[in-house]
């Protein structure tokens, strides 16, 4: 059923259950998928009334359509009426409710579209300029069909009696909507909770103290029945001893750093070691004076590479005859 032809609000319960199946493209994308067939794309939108994507495809394809028509030089005024019904009927619906302080298609989606479309549309009281869906090229060919309308207004202001019918309708069915929600919940909370089932706190107490009463516990000391007891004696059970399983621990043992057990060198041991360092640079000195003809070698060679191990050994014999004299120095001062 097309919305058009909408009657009753059976027929609005049933609305989107005639819509097509479209898959796993959104209702956008589906209806362009026609944009190539401009008579296919207007069918598709169709279905999509009375949502504003339904308007606004529906009149995209028309002018699609009245296009090609201009072109061959065929009659397009049928289309252009249809257009011009379109832009009308997406005129009933406001932006805002301010009554019921609710988006006007929430209304507007609620009433079925035959009143709407029942609706008598005239062009000389309704005019285009404040129909949304209505372009400047729309609104050149209205006027060189029909010429200029006497006003220019909506359907909603022409016929606000309606409107406010439908408000009230609307507002109506939220509140039976929410009447039969709190009817649900108070039959489902007597279901869940039922006052004859329920016992006092005291009934509760009295009950546990009659079972108590009549079944006595039986204490069973360390796990052992009355076959396995032995008595004394006098008649008294005797306790066997509890043998401890715990192991001995063992000793903890200290972890002596090998800082602590190092000896404190004396100053004898220093001395020693400073003359051992300098026998060792003296020993590098003359190994480096001994090399001094390959130095020259590499050097008069004049390959890159040569000078740059020449430079660093010169740097070598340098740091090696500063160490030595400031080793000399200290032996001397101390």
């Amino acid at each position: 059923m097309r919305w058009q032809e909408e009657e009753t609000l059976q027929d609005v319960e049933l609305r989107d259950k005639t819509r097509p199946e479209t898959g796993f493209l959104s209702w956008p994308n589906y209806i362009k998928k026609h944009k190539d067939n401009s008579a296919k794309r207007y069918e598709v939108a169709q279905q999509f009334l009375p949502w504003p994507l339904g308007f606004k495809e529906s009149v995209l394809a028309l002018r699609a359509i009245i296009r090609d028509k201009k072109k061959a030089d065929e009659d397009y005024e049928s289309e252009l009426l249809s257009l011009y019904k379109l832009a009308a009927w997406e005129s009933f619906c406001p932006k805002y409710c301010e009554t019921l302080q609710e988006p006007g298609f929430k209304v507007f989606d609620q009433i079925p579209g035959g009143t709407v479309t029942a609706l008598p549309i005239d062009y000389q009281q309704l005019g285009y300029k404040q129909l949304k869906l209505i372009i400047k090229t729309d609104a050149k060919m209205l006027v060189s069909l029909y010429g200029e309308p006497k006003q220019h207004t909506t359907l909603n202001q022409l016929f606000a009696e309606v409107w406010h019918q439908a408000e009230i309708d609307y507002g109506n069915c939220l509140k039976q909507q929410q009447s039969n929600k709190q009817q649900g919940s108070t039959i489902v909370s007597d279901i869940l909770v039922d006052k004859s089932v329920i016992k006092s706190t005291d009934q509760v107490a009295d009950a546990t103290e009659i079972v108590s009463a009549q079944k006595p516990i039986a204490k069973i000391k360390y796990g052992l029945n009355t076959a396995s007891k032995k008595y004394d004696a006098n008649g008294q059970v005797i306790i066997p001893p509890v043998s401890s399983t715990d192991k001995p621990k063992k000793p903890i043992k200290v972890k002596v750093s090998q800082k602590a057990t190092l000896k404190t060198p004396n100053k004898s041991s220093k001395s020693s070691y400073t003359i051992v360092k300098t026998k060792q640079l003296s020993g590098l000195m003359i190994q480096a004076l001994r090399d001094r003809e390959l130095i020259k070698e590499r050097v008069l060679n004049g390959s890159f590479n040569n000078i740059k191990r020449t430079l660093a050994k010169r740097k070598l014999i340098v740091f090696l005859g500063a160490s030595c004299l400031i080793v000399t120095r200290r032996g001397r001062s101390r």
